[in-house]
């Protein structure tokens, strides 16, 4: 499988751009990457450009959605891809493996309860 990467905005930092009003012009993102049961997520920052003002779009009419379009290819967001990507293949690499107890450990014991019981 491919490594799928999703995008949750966490947070806009805005500025006046000339005549316009609540340009986004910092985002707050949490970058997650995702193959199977491994995953690996990081929050990081993406400055954007300035605002076209032939197609923009007011603070309060903005999606999620929207925002995503703009942030997911940008090439600051490389280097975190990169990352989110050797660290879900070292998750995965450790999931195929199986944990077993050490030949020197005691035995648990089958009696025991899994969780102690609390004092009442």
């Amino acid at each position: 499988m491919a490594i799928v990467y999703t995008y949750k905005i966490n947070a806009a930092r805005v500025v006046a751009q000339g005549d316009l009003a609540d340009v986004v012009k910092e985002v707050e993102v949490t970058v997650s990457g995702a193959d199977g049961a491994a995953k690996f997520e990081l929050p990081v920052t993406v400055k954007l450009a300035d605002a076209d003002p032939n197609s923009f779009t007011g603070f309060l009419s903005l999606t999620e959605a929207q925002i995503v379009s703009w942030i997911e290819n940008d090439p600051s967001l490389d280097g975190t891809k990169a990352h989110i990507a050797f660290v879900v293949e070292k998750e995965k690499a450790k999931l195929a493996l199986e944990q077993k107890p050490l030949p020197w450990a005691p035995a648990p014991d089958p009696a025991a309860p899994a969780v102690p019981p609390t004092a009442g």
